[in-house]
């Protein structure tokens, strides 16, 4: 039974109230209660109220935030900053946060307000994805009532766990208030939306809540993967070798990851000490590159989108990438069924490494570690790079392309690779096509023949690796003296050949047995195309 077909098909309130919670009572509570109130409109059988945990007496609103509110034609004269108190949760039948932590709070003074306490952003989530309709007619007061009731059985995290925050930004500047605000303004938006609207004729839905900073930041951590080792091998082929000892020096490491004693053979040259190549996995991490174990692990693989095998030949004449979506179905040793992500959160690049040997029977050599921003810093660096979008690119909630062929910044090629909707074998093919386009772009005569370009996109790329303890500078150097003849042309990505298998209701993402089979053992033997 859908949540819709449990509730009536007309409901009445005869009153309702929702509380608005924040840190202060001077920051997004306010903010969120204004313009709730002003989006409900004026109704007496609907009140709405905002509080803080910790409150001065006299706390003044914000000369940014007051500046925000009136250009929404939003007054704040006659606010008086209240202390939140139990007795306005259990009064209240919808209380909403600016964060989780804050939730937590209010959960844990009043526990039985478990299943009507959410984040703003959080519930403005679920409401929008149960639509107007799924709502009973009724008044509005009766209509919050019942999205109250049917948005706990809809609960889920987010795939970044801060895009159901809203910041406090007393301590930022005024780009920090306006940041947060556009995400207390978005929430809201998307709640009226689905209380207001006519259930048969509901009308589009507003623009989604603006991710977070550090969703924004971060969410695309392994696209940035995909590129920096590879970037790294490719920019030392532009001329920049001098550097390479300046470029190891810059070189984060972490400790050995290969604890494995089960493992696949290693490579067997055709000749008695010739050359063999070399198989490199790259992973996320979060904020700088992440050198330590325990939560890091965890949070860099929740904002993993590809998990890559970066395989230079053996005789240097060619770099293969793979490109395998983190939600790939494996056997993670120690734990079972699980995913490449879930290896990456339970034990770091140790079991990752250990998950990916046993799902392809392919020797890792070393592991890379990379942030979301060098990617981005990359494209712009190049001035943008040419993509053919398949439909219109949105980027907080404003169209900056339509369908078609493009330049885009690091900012945009970031926000296309995302997408709303875009499932993670989409994610991982997006985040294929703009490596080939970086990689183009790299043999474009205006930037090969620029030894300047080169150094400096050597710098920001080199600045935000880490790579495992055994990588060391001997061996680094070599490589990257062996594949400085290449060009960007020989460098192709390679998606892994995936299929989706479904049991009753659950979906899994499997690798498709055949050409996987087939794809993993030109890679084991040194014969991909």
């Amino acid at each position: 039974m859908s949540p819709s077909e449990a509730l009536p098909s007309l409901a009445v309130a005869s009153r309702f109230e929702v509380l608005l919670v924040g840190a202060t009572n001077a920051g997004p509570s306010l903010a969120a209660e204004r313009l709730l109130r002003a989006r409900l409109g004026a109704d007496d059988a609907v009140t709405v109220t905002s509080a803080g945990i910790r409150v001065a007496p006299d706390d003044p609103v914000p000369e940014p935030l007051r500046t925000l509110l009136a250009r929404e034609g939003v007054a704040v004269e006659g606010h008086d900053p209240r202390v939140l108190s139990t007795t306005m949760v259990q009064s209240a039948g919808l209380v909403l946060t600016a964060t989780r932590a804050q939730r937590s709070a209010v959960v844990y003074e009043v526990p039985d307000a478990v299943r009507r306490t959410f984040t703003l952003c959080e519930l403005a989530r679920l409401a929008t994805s149960l639509g107007p309709s799924a709502l009973p007619v009724g008044d509005v007061a009766a209509r919050l009532s019942a999205l109250a009731q049917t948005a706990p059985a809809l609960r889920s995290p987010p795939r970044v766990a801060e895009d159901d925050d809203v910041s406090d930004p007393a301590a930022l500047d005024r780009r920090g208030y306006e940041t947060s605000f556009d995400r207390v303004r978005a929430a809201v938006d998307g709640i009226a939306w689905t209380v207001l609207s006519p259930p048969d004729e509901p009308g589009p839905p507003p623009p989604a809540v603006p991710p977070s900073s550090l969703s924004h930041r971060a969410r695309n951590i392994a696209v940035a993967v995909v590129g920096s080792l590879v970037l790294l091998v490719v920019l030392a082929m532009g001329g920049a070798l001098v550097v390479a000892g300046a470029l190891d020096n810059r070189l984060e490491r972490f400790p050995d990851p290969f604890t494995a004693t089960d493992r696949p053979a290693p490579f067997t040259p055709a000749e008695v000490g010739g050359s063999a190549p070399v198989t490199i996995l790259v992973l996320g991490s979060t904020d700088d590159v992440g050198t330590e174990g325990g939560q890091v692990w965890t949070a860099a693989a929740a904002q993993t989108d590809v998990v890559t095998l970066v395989h230079v030949s053996a005789d240097r004449s060619s770099v293969r990438v793979i490109a395998m979506p983190p939600d790939l179905s494996a056997d993670v040793p120690g734990s079972g069924p699980g995913t490449l992500r879930s290896a990456f959160a339970l034990g770091g690049p140790a079991s990752a490494v250990q998950t990916v040997e046993r799902l392809t029977d392919v020797r890792v050599d070393h592991v890379a570690l990379a942030d979301s921003e060098t990617f981005a810093r990359v494209t712009d660096g190049l001035g943008g790079v040419e993509v053919d979008l398949d439909g219109s690119l949105v980027v907080n909630g404003r169209q900056v392309a339509p369908a078609g062929p493009h330049r885009l910044t690091g900012e945009e090629a970031l926000a296309w690779v995302r997408g709303d909707g875009v499932d993670n074998v989409s994610r991982a093919q997006r985040s294929a096509v703009w490596l080939r386009t970086i990689l183009d772009r790299l043999g474009d005569n205006d930037v090969r023949r620029d030894p300047a370009t080169w150094l400096r996109l050597l710098g920001v790329v080199s600045g935000s690796v880490a790579v495992d303890e055994g990588f060391d500078r001997s061996e680094l150097v070599g490589l990257l003296t062996s594949v400085r003849h290449l060009g960007p042309d020989d460098v192709r990505v390679v998606p892994v050949p995936t299929t989706v298998v479904t049991t009753g209701d659950s979906a899994t993402l499997v690798p498709e047995v055949g050409p996987f089979d087939t794809l993993m053992d030109a890679l084991r033997t040194d014969t991909l195309d």
